[in-house]
């Protein structure tokens, strides 16, 4: 299981993961110089027990909305993972782009269900009263891609890898940032596991599922406020 960092670590962790999220997916916004809190010009770092990091604009009031759109996931892997460890000659162009795709689409689908079931109406067009949510994966570290090999190798492993959630909310008609949720989540088992697609896609829909439970339980804390 994911350990739980030394306060200095988290700030580091969240640094880090804050500037890669800028600079990966949201390269059109500046870090503002006057608020060393956040790197997000116009929110502000907010207690959260749900996320690993929270930032959120102070002027809105989320009770005014009250249909959720989901945004198109943007899926980007850890500089640390190498596709060329895995399988004979690595993974190639055209599998990295499947994976990356294939959670793109889990991803949006965990959360359109998982907010829904949670009462949130999902929308598919813009409007007065629609939030924006969109959530991206970054820093995916995947241990036992299922990758085709010679032979009968089968590859066993107790962790399928991790992930950041880089979440991204803003006002549909304006397209303003009204939030920022960063939470990096490790899946993880008990007992050896034979890692195949199945068992990757299972263990990357209960770390979506659980990250949707999160977000809905911080929108549900803001609409009750």
């Amino acid at each position: 299981m994911y350990a739980r960092p030394s306060c200095l670590d988290r700030r580091s962790r969240t640094a880090f993961a804050a500037a890669l999220f800028l600079g990966v997916l949201t390269p059109s916004f500046a870090v503002a110089a006057d608020s060393p809190s956040s790197p997000f010009p116009g929110l502000e770092l907010v207690s959260s027990k749900n996320v690993g990091a929270l930032y959120r604009r102070p002027d809105v009031d989320i009770s005014a909305y009250s249909k959720i759109m989901l945004g198109e996931p943007t899926v980007e892997f850890s500089k640390n993972w190498n596709p060329r460890n895995y399988g004979r000659y690595g993974l190639s162009a055209a599998q990295l782009t499947k994976i990356r795709v294939d959670l793109a689409d889990l991803a949006k689908g965990v959360f359109a269900k998982s907010l829904s079931d949670g009462g949130y109406e999902i929308v598919t067009d813009a409007g007065d009263g629609v939030l924006v949510i969109t959530p991206n994966v970054v820093n995916l570290f995947i241990n036992a891609p299922d990758v085709p090999t010679a032979g009968r190798s089968r590859t066993y492993t107790m962790d399928a890898g991790s992930a950041t959630l880089a979440l991204q909310v803003n006002d549909a008609v304006t397209g303003t940032l009204l939030a920022v949720a960063l939470d990096k989540q490790r899946s993880g088992s008990s007992t050896f596991q034979w890692a195949t697609s199945v068992s990757n896609r299972a263990a990357a829909e209960q770390m979506l599922k659980g990250w949707a439970e999160q977000v809905k339980r911080e929108l549900d804390a803001a609409r009750a406020k």
